[in-house]
């Protein structure tokens, strides 16, 4: 703690107070950097920091986010609800167990808002922090309806939870609210979803328990940085700006660890996706071409997965293997259904092609004479007595699909999954070969799983049931990399089919240094879509057509617009995939 007056009695009070509040003695409890010019303002900092560390466990609290992240949450969204969520715990238990600490906080807050020349308000999470903080200073806020049902949603947290059922609070507080909020619809009063929570928060889920083994307190702490934000400083500090800079929050998503770090990460990969099945100077040579600019840094993992390839996580062999037995009861439950469409798109395609390859009979004055009608050289004006056969020049088709696996499409994994079955299953069976993959990112790996490679037999198709939805989305890359196995395929006609929500969205590692030297960019918004809408025109000039089907919300369709231009079909239900893309066959092949 420094304070800017010189007083070293009083220092020296506010760095022992956090230890007796926390009455964890033997704990190295970091004191802040900033500067308070009020004494009330430090003191109040010292009770909190002390109060964070008594009760709050932050290595859960990490765990928490990670998992969030993997699944694909807005991660500043949910880090700051975490961090309004659990200030309010906090401050409520200490208020209860020391009252005087109330008087203290509202001098605090305060001494510390009129030091602000501006105040957030840009979005509902910075006009909850203001609102709660006026609250604790003992006022009366006017809110919007929004903002004062996702405050009246946080005070109903019961304090006396564990920590475990305060963050599944926090956590259905997100689903109830933001993902209406993000999607850009609009959330009308009383008409909120309710929602059942699992309570098998505890690490059942694949992203729990593989961050659980990365990342325990002795290995890597690749969240330091955001963790700290949170358990080293107040509330209010984040809801304004001042002269004198109170907060290091940053919506930049690079995160950097040592080096250390990062080699532990990139040696677990398999562990927890599967071998790959390319040997290393290929992925050498494919991240030196893809790898570049905005992805450099980046890898790449080519994969089957851990079903289909050398794998020894059994706890994550058996996750995917409870993924895929869902996306085939989904399946089931309208087989009929699902087997009758596989024939329509099948007889359609094969009636298509057919009417392709028919040779088409021109009959003109020169070529090879038709002997029925060589009377009418001497008997008529007309000469045409020759014929000619004109052959399909059209040439062969491949189709690569490209579906997104990131975090955002879990509502749909099952949908997805059997729609990319019924495609690959007619392509298949009416002989044009095709490839089915997934993308998502890791840390700054882009995972590619292959579901179906081009050669595989129709029985392969099954494969991609063992498509499941984690992490975040780099696009543009993904995009780049599938573009290197179609353009080494002999077809003619080369097609690309890329299913996603329209929004890039990923997190960026690496080491410290170099990070700070080139000054990256993080992956999401206009960065991302750029660079995505830069891939797709390449693969274009390359001969490759490319189609866009876009399944996220009306808000981002103009994002979509700007990475696929013009071909780009929007569909609010994901079952009508196989049709769409029966339709953008038909008009591919006829023209």
């Amino acid at each position: 703690m420094k304070c800017i007056y010189n007083n070293y009695e009083f220092e020296n009070r506010v760095n022992n107070l956090s230890w007796t509040i926390s009455g964890k003695y033997d704990e190295d409890i970091h004191t802040s950097e900033q500067d308070y010019t009020s004494k009330d303002a430090a003191l109040y900092f010292a009770i909190m920091l002390g109060a964070r560390h008594k009760y709050v466990d932050w290595n859960i609290v990490r765990k928490y986010l990670l998992s969030r992240m993997k699944k694909g949450y807005d991660y500043n969204s949910i880090l700051s609800l975490t961090q309004i969520g659990l200030n309010r715990i906090v401050e409520e238990k200490i208020i209860k167990e020391r009252p005087g600490v109330n008087d203290i906080r509202q001098k605090a807050y305060k001494d510390i808002l009129d030091g602000f020349t501006k105040i957030y308000n840009e979005d509902v999470l910075q006009k909850v922090k203001y609102a709660l903080v006026l609250e604790g200073m003992g006022k009366h806020p006017k809110t919007d309806g929004l903002s004062r049902r996702i405050i009246n949603s946080i005070k109903e947290i019961d304090i006396d939870e564990s920590l475990i059922n305060i963050l599944q609070t926090i956590d259905v507080i997100y689903l109830k609210h933001f993902e209406q909020i993000l999607s850009g619809e609009q959330e009308e009063e009383g008409n909120s979803a309710d929602y059942e929570y699992n309570n098998d928060i505890e690490f059942d889920t694949f992203s729990d328990f593989m961050y659980e083994e990365l990342y325990s307190d002795d290995q890597d702490k690749f969240l330091e940085n955001e963790i700290n934000n949170i358990s080293s400083s107040m509330l209010v500090e984040s809801v304004g700006d001042s002269e004198i800079d109170l907060s290091n929050n940053s919506s930049n998503r690079i995160i950097c660890v040592d080096e250390e770090t990062l080699d532990k990460i990139y040696t677990k990969m398999e562990y927890y996706y599967g071998k790959t099945y390319l040997n290393k100077n290929e992925i050498k040579r494919i991240e030196a071409n893809n790898c570049r600019n905005i992805h450099e840094g980046c890898r790449i993992h080519f994969t089957e997965g851990v079903l289909r390839s050398e794998c020894t996580n059994i706890a994550q062999i058996k996750y995917v293997t409870r993924q895929k037995e869902n996306n085939i009861s989904k399946f089931r439950d309208k087989v009929k259904v699902h087997k009758r469409n596989i024939v329509k798109l099948k007889e359609n395609l094969s009636r298509i092609l057919m009417e392709e390859n028919e040779t088409s009979r021109i009959y003109s004055d020169c070529g090879t004479i038709n002997a029925n009608k060589a009377w009418r050289a001497t008997r008529s004006n007309n000469k045409k007595i020759f014929y000619k056969d004109i052959e399909n020049e059209k040439g062969r088709y491949v189709i690569d699909i490209l579906l997104d696996s990131s975090g955002s499409q879990s509502r749909n994994q099952a949908n997805v999954a059997t729609q990319a079955y019924i495609i690959t299953k007619a392509l298949t069976m009416v002989g044009i070969p095709n490839r089915v993959m997934g993308f998502s990112s890791f840390m700054d790996y882009t995972i590619l799983k292959k579901f179906k490679d081009y050669e595989d037999r129709v029985e392969e198709s099954e494969n991609i049931f063992e498509y499941f939805c984690a992490g975040n989305n780099r696009d543009g890359l993904a995009i780049k990399s599938a573009c290197y196995g179609i353009l080494n395929r002999k077809e003619e006609n080369k097609i690309l089919i890329v299913l996603s929500d329209g929004k890039p969205n990923d997190v960026k590692i690496g080491k410290d240094r170099e990070r700070t030297i080139r000054g990256e960019m993080a992956y999401r918004g206009m960065v991302g879509i750029k660079d995505t809408a830069n891939e797709v025109r390449r693969a274009r000039q390359q001969g490759i057509l490319v189609l866009g089907v876009f399944t996220g919300k009306e808000i981002d369709l103009e994002a979509e617009r700007l990475i696929y231009g013009r071909d780009f079909i929007y569909t609010k239900d994901i079952e009508r995939f196989s049709d769409i893309v029966s339709i953008y066959l038909k008009k591919i092949i006829r023209n």
